[in-house]
């Protein structure tokens, strides 16, 4: 399940440690169905762009919510092939290791409505709108300060995408139980970009509010879902920032 009431501002949802399941109960009475063979999805888009898509699965005549994923709608387009699945996985929900046509980058992504495709396979070309939530995040005024604070070697290119624990949970160079570490949050994404725009958006549920900063990457652009409380120095255009995110995809298939 990917529920991000940090990064959405979202946390009046959450009671005695469990999600209020009246609201929630009440947004899944909103949603639209889409189907899929295996049960349908419930989508509900909230005012601000953000999406919340429950997994129902059927139970021979029954029906059960299987999981909830949070996605932000947005304009940023990717296009990418398939290369290896990630994780064990949970019902209609699919996350890939994929790579841009070129194969020049790879990154990894979790599919809403991943059950919609007919099929994924090598051949793949998927098109995908795109957004992340960071779970670490640092603010730089600019490329050349944030190159002035970190060491060359740990540095990363500019706009890069990396799945930096994927990788080092194939590291042989270290320790079973390092590996196993990196294993645990493998979609873990590392990014860094410039800031092109910075925009507040109100979900329409109480007061409740997020930013969404659009950065530009290798990919191409990318909206990062974030809180202010998120932030140690204000995130505007023009700014630079270094994150580590995961990503998320829905998939577009008209």
């Amino acid at each position: 399940m990917a529920v991000y009431l940090a990064n959405t501002g979202l946390e009046i949802l959450l009671k005695d440690g469990s999600l209020d399941q009246k609201q929630m109960l009440e947004w899944f009475k909103e949603a639209v169905r889409i189907p899929t063979k295996y049960g349908f999805y419930a989508t509900k888009v909230l005012q601000s762009g953000l999406t919340l898509v429950y997994r129902v699965v059927a139970k021979g005549s029954d029906t059960e919510i299987a999981g909830l994923d949070m996605h932000m709608s947005g304009r940023c387009l990717w296009s990418a092939k398939p290369l290896v699945r990630i994780g064990k996985g949970e019902a209609l929900s699919l996350t890939l290791l994929m790579t841009n046509p070129s194969e020049r980058s790879a990154f990894i992504a979790t599919l809403v409505h991943a059950a919609t495709l007919e099929e994924i396979d090598e051949d793949t070309i998927l098109n995908l709108q795109v957004c992340a939530f960071p779970q670490a995040l640092d603010v730089f005024d600019s490329r050349q300060a944030y190159e002035s604070a970190t060491d060359e070697k740990g540095r990363l290119e500019d706009k890069k995408l990396l799945p930096f624990n994927y990788i080092m949970a194939r590291d042989e160079s270290l320790s079973e139980e390092t590996r196993q570490k990196f294993a645990r949050d493998e979609q873990m994404m590392l990014l860094c970009g410039p800031v092109l725009a910075v925009e507040e958006r109100r979900h329409g549920f109480r007061d409740t509010l997020c930013m969404v900063a659009t950065i530009a990457t290798e990919m191409g652009h990318l909206d990062l879902v974030l809180s202010a409380k998120q932030l140690a120095k204000p995130l505007q255009k023009g700014s630079y920032v270094v994150a580590s995110c995961v990503v998320s995809a829905d998939v577009l298939t008209d």
